[in-house]
């Protein structure tokens, strides 16, 4: 199975900025008025020995999204200081997975998310992510 087929339209690949989620991924987005959207396309490559999306996989493309959500519309860089999740449902190969969220709180120092990734109507996994706002290196 190819990883890029059926990907819904609008959506970018991001790729490039991060080895690992290029290694992990693909993981798409698209940004409509200021909301952002995350997915990705579950691939032979990400499942388990059950033939489910592997969690770690899953914890991979929140931390993605979380940074996503974290960094949209300013201008500046963060890492990941803490990263708690609920598994609610499986997601299987084929499956196009969904991140969603919202920046709960902006502090000097600190960037708070709360978010879940799903397929179709079903939640798969919920988070919450705190992040450490760095300045962006020029």
């Amino acid at each position: 199975m190819t990883d890029h087929i059926n990907i819904p339209e609008g959506y970018k690949h991001y790729k490039g900025a991060s080895p690992a989620e290029d290694n992990v991924g693909p993981f798409y987005y698209r940004k409509q008025d200021d909301v952002l959207f995350m997915g990705m396309r579950a691939g032979e490559k990400h499942a388990n020995g059950r033939g489910t999306v592997h969690g770690g996989v899953l914890l991979c493309y929140a931390d993605y999204a979380a940074t996503m959500l974290a960094l949209n519309g300013v201008k500046e860089s963060c890492v990941t200081i803490s990263l708690t999740s609920d598994f609610l449902a499986a997601a299987h190969v084929g499956d196009w997975i969904e991140g969603s969220g919202e920046v709960v709180k902006r502090t000097g120092s600190l960037t708070f998310i709360r978010g879940q990734l799903s397929v179709g109507e079903n939640a798969v996994l919920s988070f919450q992510s705190v992040l450490r706002r760095l300045q962006k290196s020029s």
